[in-house]
């Protein structure tokens, strides 16, 4: 069949409607609904409620069927509710909304991947309209509301701006669409953005704002194309006989096109063709409106009164219909260089050259000389060219063209000519009837070869997938890793399962089996995870696993031997989370020595002190049970809890065999006797605090409240040495100003402190008389001299010096010495002295 055959003139352009697939399917498209999704993907088929049907067992259940695009079976489901929008997102899979808010997300197998109920975040309102995208899902609620819902993002949804309310009647808004939110036209739009026809106008809606565009028409359907910068809105004309269609960008700005009078109903759908042109389907019949041209598209099948049932692509629409499935397009213009009648491109002389060339014929070498300065150009629109054909053998000859074209240029870069003959190879295979993927080029490169990889393992094409990653040099682990998963959820002994998953793994290096072994567990094949586990090579990969699926003591000594101290951490938190502080807890860990002073360190650093007595207490750690009881005592500030762990302390510390030890048990013993004696004190001085000082403060207190019986008593009770007696008293003493007091102290007994204590807190409160007193007991004359030149006893101090014939001390007196007359008598000492 020629090329040409399928190509139809619109204005100065073509437009083809090339037959893909023959549908496998037996489908009835006047009762059911169809949904396909973009870029070649799969067909979801439920029956049109809106519509009697005969009664049977597939038309009573609540079905949603799924096909591949050619019509292949793969999966059904059963649904709850009643379905009000339905939909395809990326990566293939389904989404349904129903009336009460449930939102269900399927993948091509029927397999429910999530459900929410959103019905208590969007006020109780019931959803009586819907449109599903990429960027998520917009929802018209019955109180014409819209709510903004992003999928597998946010659970609250943002509710938009209601200014348009305004306008609406009974009826709610006449028409509304979705623009995706990478293409949002309003500078500092967020989410999503919307266009919404009212009765008198149309606005641009987002979460912020509804801004009027002001316009005249009243319109009932308008449809955002790929690109987002176009729309297309259907609106009544004023006798009301007749529908118009309009082409605007998506920001108003301007009018791209109006065709009046094009419908006299309104069409059964309205669909984007690539964002070129417009298409409207009525049933069995169809009309395409492009560049201010329209034409009606003849049907496959004139005869059948069946509908069609279109879905737009990013380079053209997909026509469904009961028996096959074709794909319409503009026609690019690398096609139409080469194959229009008449054509003179360059690339058109290549390709009957290159026919000319395999028959022999002569004229091949003449017309290549014609195109010789533009051979080149002629090789390039072959190639691409043939990227866009369906037709094997189209491709084929096209290709062909090219490579017989690319042998008389000097030099050429073979890149783009691999590229394309490796992206024909990979698409070839993924159109074949019993995948059923009919992506084009220019679909393959905007999603690129890894999406479609992984479109082929969700549609669990394995083994395709893998030829598909080593044709392209591209990893195939995750192709790998998918298959694994997927087959430990059939029925195969876990044995065989077992050897047949590590015999195609255990070859590549460093796959990882953490995933299959979690796949294995969530499908109640624990035996199967944990022997998967044991070749996983990374620790960090394998420990998490073993403890999900309760493997505890295994993922410990996983942990031990990688040395990572974090994992070890990990799962001995989890597994006292999970068992507390039991004796099969303790038990694990203490056949585990790393473990354990890890434990340890860890509950000191989190102050877990109720788990290191256990582990104290076991390991009959007396000192270091003493320590936390102490460390206890003086966190707190309760009486009895403080007095109680301070004589378990000492009673810990008195058991140890450590001589160290029994000096603490004995501090303890003190600090507890001291306590209670502060207790007694605050009881008998009321506002006075004492508790929580020290031993030296308590006498010092009182001392100054007077209490010097009591003193005498504590003293010898707690054995407080002399010195450090004597040094309280003397302070206490002169901050009261009880200086008798302090000189009948003096006198008691000879001071094991000396007397400079007692000058030193006279001059301290500026009474040198009082210091007088003491400077006499001073046994050191250079500390009795220095004590004399505090208060300015000049001749004292010299004398002092004199007498000891130390000349320096008293050069050093002349030197501080301000009274004349005690100078000329010094000086005559330090004569007497040089001589």
């Amino acid at each position: 069949m020629e090329v040409t055959s399928s190509w139809i003139s619109i204005g100065e352009w073509y437009v083809s409607k090339k037959e893909i697939y023959t549908m496998s399917w037996d489908v009835d498209l006047q009762k059911n609904i169809v949904i396909a999704a973009p870029n070649g993907g799969p067909i979801a088929v439920t029956r049109d409620r809106t519509k009697i049907v005969e009664a049977n067992i597939q038309t009573s259940k609540p079905l949603i069927f799924l096909y591949t695009a050619s019509g292949q079976p793969v999966s059904q489901l059963i649904y709850d509710g009643n379905i009000i929008a339905m939909d395809w997102i990326e990566n293939e899979r389904l989404v349904t909304v129903t009336s009460n808010g449930t939102i269900s997300v399927y993948n091509i197998f029927g397999e429910t991947l999530s459900q929410n109920n959103y019905y208590d975040l969007i006020d109780h309102e019931d959803i009586i309209d819907c449109r599903i995208s990429n960027s998520g899902i917009v929802v018209l609620t019955n109180q014409f509301n819209f709510y903004h819902i992003e999928l597998f993002k946010s659970e609250r949804p943002t509710k938009m701006a209601d200014q348009y309310k305004e306008e609406l009647d009974r009826e709610g808004p006449s028409a509304w669409a979705v623009v995706e939110s990478v293409y949002s036209t309003q500078h500092g739009s967020l989410g999503a953005e919307l266009i919404v026809a009212t009765r008198n106008s149309v606005y641009n809606v987002d979460a912020s704002r509804a801004d009027n565009q002001l316009t005249a028409q009243h319109y009932v359907r308008i449809v955002v194309s790929p690109c987002g910068k176009k729309m297309a809105c259907l609106s009544p004309n004023p006798n009301g006989e007749q529908y118009d269609l309009y082409i605007y960008k998506t920001d108003f700005s301007s009018q791209l096109a109006k065709y009046m009078g094009v419908a006299k109903r309104t069409p059964h759908a309205l669909k984007w063709v690539g964002s070129e042109g417009v298409m409207m389907t009525w049933n069995h019949s169809m009309r395409y409106f492009e560049a201010g041209e329209s034409i009606v598209v003849p049907s496959h099948d004139p005869e059948s009164r069946a509908p069609v049932f279109v879905v737009t692509e990013i380079d053209g629409l997909r026509i469904i219909s009961e028996g096959i499935s074709e794909f319409f397009q503009r026609v690019p213009s690398e096609l139409r260089d080469i194959f229009d009648f008449g054509s003179g491109a360059p690339s058109s002389f290549l390709y009957s050259a290159a026919a000319d060339f395999a028959n022999h014929d002569p004229k091949a070498d003449e017309a290549i000389r014609q195109i010789r300065a533009n051979l080149d150009i002629a090789v390039g629109t072959c190639i691409s060219a043939a990227g866009y054909e369906f037709s094997r053998a189209e491709q084929s000859r096209l290709l062909k063209a090219a490579s017989f074209g690319k042998c008389f240029l000097d030099s050429y870069n073979p890149d783009a000519f691999v590229a394309t003959c490796r992206s024909l190879r990979v698409l070839n295979a993924i159109r074949h009837f019993e995948i059923g993927i009919p992506m084009t080029m220019r679909q393959y490169n905007f999603l690129g070869p890894e999406t479609v990889i992984r479109c082929l393992i969700e549609r669990r094409k394995h083994l395709l997938a893998w030829r598909i990653c080593d044709y392209l040099k591209i990893k195939s682990d995750f192709v790998l890793n998918h298959w694994a998963c997927t087959k430990v959820r059939t029925n195969l002994p876990e044995d065989v399962l077992s050897q047949v998953i590590i015999e195609k793994l255990e070859a590549v290096p460093g796959i990882s089996y953490a995933n299959i072994a979690s796949a294995a567990h969530n499908a109640r094949r624990p035996n199967l995870a944990i022997k998967l586990l044991d070749y996983e090579p990374r620790a960090a990969d394998q420990v998490p696993p073993l403890i999900t699926i309760g493997q505890h003591e295994m993922a410990l000594n996983k942990a031990i031997e990688s040395g990572d101290t974090d994992l070890v951490y990990l799962v001995l938190l989890e597994l006292k989370r999970q068992s507390g502080l039991t004796d099969g807890f303790l038990e694990i860990v203490f056949s585990r020595p790393v473990a354990l002073d890890l434990l340890i360190s860890f509950c000191k650093q989190k102050g877990d002190v109720v788990m290191l007595k256990k582990i104290y207490s076991i390991r009959g750690q007396v000192k270091e049970t003493g320590h936390l009881h102490l460390s206890e005592a003086f966190s707190t500030d309760e009486f009895d809890i403080r007095h109680k762990h301070l004589a378990m302390a000492g009673s810990a510390y008195s058991q140890s065999k450590d001589k160290d030890d029994l000096v603490y048990a004995k501090l303890c013993e003190d600090q507890a006797k001291l306590e209670l004696l502060q207790k007694e004190l605050e009881n008998q001085h009321e506002g006075k605090e004492f508790l929580g000082i020290s031993l030296s403060d308590t006498i010092y207190q009182l001392i100054l409240l007077g209490e010097h019986k009591r003193v005498s008593k504590i003293k010898s009770e707690f054995k407080v040495s002399d010195r450090r007696f004597w040094w309280i008293k003397i302070k206490a003493l002169s901050q009261v100003g009880d200086w008798e007091e302090l000189h009948n102290f003096a006198k008691e007994k000879k001071s094991p402190v000396g007397y400079e204590p007692f000058v030193e807190v006279c001059m301290d409160f500026s009474n040198p008389v009082e210091a007088l007193r003491y400077i006499p007991k001073i046994q050191d004359h250079v500390n009795r001299a220095q004590a004399y030149l505090q208060i300015n006893y000049f001749r004292e101090a010299a004398e002092t010096a004199f007498k000891e014939k130390n000349l320096d001390l008293l050069n050093f007196i002349a030197r501080k010495c301000t009274n004349p007359e005690a100078s000329n008598i010094i000086d005559q000492m330090r004569a007497q002295l040089s001589k």
